[in-house]
């Protein structure tokens, strides 16, 4: 790698971590900050698509943001069979390499399914942890099968610190409210997301996965936040 590449990396990651710091400046809602985290990991890493699972105390763990509608549907497909790299992230709490599906086929044959019908060769889950305390984990999926670089798992593990300290963070400026009353708020973001994809599909005569990109689209090109964009379109309509 060149001088001037390697330069141009580093001025980019940093602008990375700004963004996402900047999120935690003033009121924020956790959705946002994980959609973020998730869109920015697929730009910075050399990955396909990416997803973050939230632990819901005395439930399963629930769905709270993914870059693409495949890599969200792979997460359900975790999430209800209670199998899959991001689970066992929490379990372990430590960083969970899959490079070979293959090698976990028997232990997880549903969420192995799941990812050859979408075409992911590897996924790695990395655990939202911080002073003892989990609170999640984010997933990245690659249709490769060279491996991603130490230096991209490195960056990745920094990435779900900074989104930890976020949701932490959120959950102790606002300790009057219950912790089940904070995620009901995040998931209600997801549901108003889901709404808002399949209006757009609807109206637009396109896919739902297309409608997702759609939104997207919009939320980066108005420097608006995912949730608000689809909470406009859900209103108006």
């Amino acid at each position: 790698m060149t001088d001037v590449r390697r330069s141009a990396d580093r001025v980019t990651l940093a602008g990375v971590f700004v963004e996402l710091a900047s999120t935690l400046v003033g009121p924020y809602e956790v959705s946002d900050l994980a959609q973020r985290l998730v869109d920015r990991a697929v730009d910075l890493l050399d990955v396909w698509a990416a997803g973050l699972l939230l632990l819901d105390p005395g439930s399963t763990p629930k769905v709270l943001a993914a870059s693409t509608h495949q890599a969200e549907l792979l997460e359900l497909v975790q999430v209800q069979s209670g199998q899959g790299p991001c689970l066992a992230a929490m379990d372990q709490d430590d960083v969970v390499v899959v490079e070979d599906l293959a090698a976990v086929e028997q232990e997880w044959p549903q969420w192995v399914a799941g990812a050859r019908a979408i075409g992911v060769r590897q996924a790695y889950g990395i655990p939202l942890r911080l002073q003892g305390q989990t609170v999640g984990a984010l997933n990245l999926f690659r249709t490769g099968t060279d491996g991603l670089a130490a230096e991209d798992v490195a960056v990745a593990r920094a990435m779900a610190d900074v989104a930890t300290v976020g949701i932490i963070q959120h959950r102790v400026l606002d300790r009057a409210e219950s912790l089940t009353t904070q995620l009901q708020g995040a998931l209600h973001s997801r549901i108003v997301l889901e709404q808002a994809k399949g209006r757009l599909a609807e109206r637009e005569g396109i896919t739902v996965a297309e409608a997702f990109v759609e939104l997207r689209r919009r939320s980066r090109e108005t420097s608006t936040p995912l949730s608000v964009v689809a909470r406009a379109l859900v209103e108006e309509g």
